[in-house]
């Protein structure tokens, strides 16, 4: 009887090893604080770079409402051994500053995750917050507007809120990971430029973190997709979590539970396939139930367990300053003509623009994350990124993790940092928007991939078979020389 009581306890400790909480709260930013995203429109003070100064905005057009609201969400899930949190923003992007200060909030509200274990993801919808990034390179190049401390404050008292929700109501739960396949929602603009895609060459990958409650009603649905958040464009003054809020708000309001947003490799896929017309009868969206029925249908394709494994790993890689090497034939596929014969003239001479700016301009220090999920004898990754990578980059990531022997990968875009672009060697060469704003040169992307590989390899299923991906890590900065940078950044405050 003995035996059996211990073997009764032993199983019934095992079926409790997975709990989880979740938490969303409403964090958007006062009227009149600038929306993030387009450089044009009515976005844009009239006469810029003229300012107009407002209590928030100065090269930029104050807010002028609310759409929809701009969420913060955060999801802790604990195996036992190892406890993580995925926080996912209505936000542009994320930064290391907004998140070392939500944590700090966090931590002294009872926070107990380690930083490591933490992943902050934004969105990347285009009609978010702005004026919470103190690198002046993001502030004026994707329009953030300049830095106004008590917005960033704002955000990261909303972001620590969530955090210390979720891991306060935390609960015994059933967890998976695991993937289907999405198209026709999307579709890759840079079709019209580059010979190596076409309108339909997009990443299908849809991937979800299934987490249910013990009796089986969902906890949390974290989905994972590539898509531009610019179904609204730069003449919207009004706050919108863009297509993604919509189709989460579908999502919960299908099965409950708290939809998540993950973006991917979303640096040249725009919203809008053969499928439907993702934006259209916005702000109801054409394409919020198709993407919502499919998160669900993959959701319900996969079954959630009480007994798994999370591992997870940080590493910080420094990347040097910025390599732009701007050229008219790089930025705007001018090489003839142009005014006076400039395209002309310098793609004859080869006139370049490199310029190398420091930590004052953009980040140079990403925090890459891999998380490893062993659940029902499959081992899947969660791998961040540190901004906007095009879809080839995304493929080679997910082959380097075949390698490693994860059965799925889920791309965390626009995750920990942002670096602006990557675009890999052969789009790079092309050029385009996309290419201009790929700050660390020819090899941005191989040192994102090597980023990647360092983490996912640490934790992987086995040992790599092929030949490692390159270690492209530069060596460690001048502190004092970086201080001095910081110290320059343009502030309202």
């Amino acid at each position: 009887a003995s035996c059996l009581c211990l073997i009764a306890l032993t199983v019934s400790v095992q079926a409790a090893s997975f709990s989880a909480g979740a938490a969303k709260i409403n964090a958007t930013l006062p009227l009149g604080a600038p929306l993030a995203g387009y450089n044009h429109g009515l976005r844009r003070v009239p006469h810029w770079p003229i300012p107009q100064f407002t209590r928030y905005t100065t090269f930029m057009t104050p807010s002028q409402g609310t759409m929809d609201p701009t969420y913060v969400k955060a999801l802790v899930v604990d195996d036992g051994k190892t406890r993580i949190c995925i926080v996912t923003m209505d936000l542009m992007c994320a930064d290391s500053s907004l998140e070392d200060l939500a944590y700090a909030y966090a931590r002294g509200d009872g926070f107990t995750v380690p930083l490591e274990n933490v992943v902050f993801s934004g969105s990347h919808s285009h009609s978010g917050p702005g004026g919470w990034v103190p690198q002046f390179g993001i502030q004026m190049t994707p329009t953030m507007d300049l830095f106004v401390p008590p917005l960033q404050r704002m955000l990261a008292h909303s972001i620590a809120e969530a955090m210390v929700q979720a891991e306060k109501t935390m609960q015994p739960a059933k967890v998976v990971v695991g993937s289907g396949y999405l198209v026709g929602v999307t579709h890759n603009r840079r079709a019209k430029i580059s010979p190596y895609v076409g309108p339909n060459t997009i990443d299908p990958h849809l991937g979800v973190v299934r987490v249910d409650k013990m009796d089986g009603t969902p906890l949390a649905t974290v989905w994972n997709y590539a898509v531009h958040g610019v179904c609204w464009g730069a003449d919207n003054m009004l706050f919108s979590a863009d297509i993604m809020g919509g189709v989460c708000d579908y999502v919960e309001s299908k099965i409950g539970g708290i939809a998540m947003f993950q973006n991917a490799d979303a640096g040249d896929i725009s919203p809008g396939g053969n499928l439907v017309n993702t934006c259209a009868n916005k702000p109801n969206y054409d394409g919020a139930p198709v993407i919502g029925d499919a998160i669900i249908a993959t959701r319900n394709n996969m079954t959630a367990s009480a007994v798994g494994e999370i591992q997870a790993v940080s590493h910080t890689i420094y990347f040097g300053h910025t390599n732009t090497n701007w050229t008219l034939a790089r930025n705007d596929n001018c090489t003839m003509g142009g005014p006076h014969d400039i395209c002309t003239i310098c793609n004859a001479l080869g006139c370049e623009a490199n310029l190398e700016g420091g930590e004052a301009w953009v980040e140079e220090q990403p925090r890459f994350t891999a998380f490893r999920f062993s659940i029902n004898g499959v081992n899947s990754l969660m791998v961040s990124i540190p901004g906007e990578a095009l879809l080839e980059l995304g493929w080679q990531i997910r082959n380097d993790s075949l390698d490693l022997g994860y059965d799925n990968t889920l791309l965390m875009g626009y995750t920990n940092n942002y670096m602006m672009y990557f675009a890999t060697p052969n789009e790079y060469v092309i050029g385009g928007y996309e290419a201009f704003l790929t700050l660390f040169g020819i090899d941005t992307t191989n040192m994102i991939r090597s980023g990647c590989y360092s983490v996912a390899s640490q934790i992987a299923p086995k040992k790599p078979t092929l030949t490692p991906v390159k270690d492209y890590a530069r060596p460690q900065p001048d502190r004092e020389r970086d201080t001095k940078e910081v110290n320059k950044i343009p502030s309202r405050w």
